[in-house]
């Protein structure tokens, strides 16, 4: 780990650490990875954390161990705790929501259930040749509140309405057809792939970084002409104000890397 890396174990379920302006959060759970409240509001807290960091430029999320995440703990779905289990899982999709920075996955293995659900909050997903992707729940008389609300804003109504309602799952190469999976690779590269996705972020200001994913989020349903005008104002009257945009013509002329001042 390089100087001023930080590095927090919130618990035995997930490990966090930051490097070279990345923040990577691991999922560590035993027994696939099974998504419980308490691993939800974890997962939450380095989220929050992690939005709070001015110096990041990416957060990726990768998983130890046969799985991805198998998905939310089946216990935990009672009526009686339903209700906890729901405010951890809302808690920590609104937290990814907030994120201003690209979000890079690694899948090697399965993710379903609330593990397919955690993995559609990434901006560019990696997979290898064994991962698999699902919806089980509805085999078990649920549906998944991520997977109808988001889902089909991905895939589109129609596969979305399949891959809920049938149960089934899909290997990464039927998800990268789909468009769920930027990249698939051998299970050897994957940790390479992610390394030489988080290398193009790194090279970027992070202040500039974070306006461009808050913009594409701001702008995202808005009509073209309505979203390039409010594009325009930005960047006039708040990026071209910035010291890194400044620092980065400077460098383009004199032919060296830039210096970020993330200001």
């Amino acid at each position: 780990m390089k100087e001023g890396s930080t590095m927090n174990d919130k618990s035995a379920l997930v490990h966090y650490e930051v490097r070279d302006d990345v923040g990577y959060l691991k999922l560590t759970a035993p027994v696939l990875n099974v998504l419980s409240g308490q691993m939800m509001e974890d997962i939450a807290a380095i989220l929050e954390e992690a939005t709070n960091d001015e110096s990041l430029k990416a957060f990726a999320v990768t998983a130890e161990g046969k799985a991805f995440s198998a998905g939310a703990d089946v216990g935990e779905h009672q009526p009686e705790q339903a209700p906890a289990m729901i405010a951890a899982f809302s808690t920590m999709f609104r937290c990814f929501g907030q994120l201003e920075i690209p979000v890079v996955m690694a899948v090697d293995g399965a993710a379903l259930g609330a593990g397919f659900e955690l993995v559609m909050m990434a901006d560019v997903l990696l997979a290898t040749e064994r991962a698999k992707f699902g919806q089980p729940e509805i085999r078990l008389g649920f549906f998944a509140p991520v997977g109808v609300a988001w889902l089909p804003r991905l895939v589109g109504h129609a596969r979305a309405l399949e891959i809920t309602c049938s149960g089934r799952s899909y290997d990464a190469q039927t998800a990268h057809e789909w468009g769920l999976v930027s990249r698939v690779v051998p299970c050897e590269q994957l940790e390479a792939a992610l390394e030489e996705t988080l290398a193009d972020f790194r090279k970027a200001s992070p202040l500039v970084m974070r306006m461009n994913v808050r913009m594409i989020k701001r702008l995202e349903g808005k009509s073209f002409e309505e979203a390039r005008l409010e594009a325009e104002r930005v960047f006039l009257e708040e990026l071209m104000k910035t010291r890194d945009v400044k620092e980065g013509i400077a460098s383009f002329f004199e032919k060296r890397k830039p210096e970020w001042q993330n200001r």
